[in-house]
């Protein structure tokens, strides 16, 4: 499709879409993303409209405020609605933990975590109608430039009712996944390569790990565009992409759009810049799922070194995505005040080419440099 069309219909100058990054993006950095000419994006995963909706509304309205532009991407977790951990999978975790920490003096703390489900699904909004047309009609106010959905999409239905204000986008990791994608309606595709930091999108093998292909962004991008055709929906890579070369190279061969992450990772609108400030480029990145419950790609630290070392469990006996990440996000925060980090640093494979100490405004305008539209 046309990236001119695109353009005019986000009402953006380039190209350039903002990775979500919930967690580690902020307003400040949607706001100069759009400041910059391109499209910030706004992580609504930890908010939950599926009880106090007001209080849900209040903090999305405050979101978006900030950003000074509704010009944005409002971005969703739709994964599949996790059950609560067993006593068996809450015990592993502790024993992981306690074997990964290693300093016996934070065992009472490891044993005294709880187990709630810190990332609410968009699905479990659509358990409940009246909650979801509430929701709906919310974002028809707010009415963003993009609604975008990560490990999976809504119904058909909702799809058809957020494209009469918005446009709708959702994460792949494959040609299967994009076609499914493109069969539900949706108007984009964000192509997810395996260099691509964060959580992986990956919603139909998603209990099935070794099913995954690993394409690299490039592959991903040229096996989707020549596997859907003439069909008209956008393509967004993301993965890997850090340079103003490596905009250039997708626009050129097709792409609609990038979205961009890593690069911005160090800037001060960024709540991980202290660490990627002082990264090297000799520390490496994995993909775990120990931490979250689900596959991420983060920088390997002596923390996670040891807890993918000591871990001797499947997945499936360890506390599922959302369970597993608030004790660990629980277990950090106390820790943290110990003067212990164990922080979980996600990133993509190219973290060593992002730029020290710039604004997410300098380094638009370094990845905007030069670009022909």
């Amino acid at each position: 499709m046309s990236k001119v069309s695109l353009l005019k219909k986000l009402n953006i100058k380039y190209p350039i879409f903002q990775s979500p990054m919930a967690g580690v993006s902020t307003p400040e950095m949607a706001a100069a993303v759009t400041a910059g000419g391109g499209l910030g994006s706004l992580p609504l995963a930890p908010l939950d409209f599926t009880k106090d909706d007001t209080t849900a509304f209040d903090k999305l309205d405050k979101l978006v405020d900030a950003t000074g532009t509704t010009s944005v991407n409002l971005n969703f977790f739709c994964h599949e609605i996790e059950q609560e951990p067993s006593q068996v999978q809450m015990d592993n975790w502790r024993k992981l933990y306690n074997d990964g920490i290693i300093d016996a003096k934070f065992k009472p703390v490891v044993e005294s975590m709880k187990f709630a489900n810190g990332n609410v699904s968009f699905r479990e909004v659509e358990k409940d109608q009246e909650k979801l047309d509430r929701l709906i009609e919310k974002l028809r106010a707010v009415k963003p430039a993009i609604i975008s959905f990560h490990f999976g999409i809504p119904s058909t239905r909702t799809i058809d009712e957020l494209k009469k204000f918005s446009l709708v986008f959702g994460a792949a990791t494959s040609l299967k996944e994009a076609r499914h994608l493109r069969k539900s309606g949706v108007n984009g595709i964000i192509l997810q390569g395996i260099e691509a930091g964060g959580h992986r999108g990956q919603f139909i093998d998603k209990y099935q790990p070794h099913l995954d292909e690993d394409l690299s962004t490039q592959a991903l991008f040229h096996k989707v565009k020549q596997g859907l055709g003439n069909v008209e929906v956008y393509l967004v890579p993301a993965g890997g992409i850090t340079t103003g070369d490596s905009v250039r190279y997708y626009l050129n061969h097709g792409a609609d759009a990038v979205q961009i992450g890593t690069a911005f990772l160090s800037t001060p609108e960024s709540t991980t810049s202290k660490f990627f400030n002082k990264v090297s480029e000799e520390d490496s990145t994995v993909m775990t799922a120990l931490i979250s419950g689900k596959p991420a790609r983060c920088v390997r630290t002596p923390f996670i070194d040891a807890i993918i070392q000591s871990n001797s469990f499947q997945l499936s006996e360890l506390p599922p995505y959302g369970y597993a990440y608030d004790a660990y996000k629980q277990l950090k925060g106390k820790l943290s005040a110990d003067g212990t980090d164990i922080g979980f640093y996600l990133a993509g494979q190219n973290h060593f080419q992002i730029s020290k100490n710039k604004s997410t405004l300098e380094v638009m305008q370094e990845l905007t440099k030069g670009l022909a539209l």
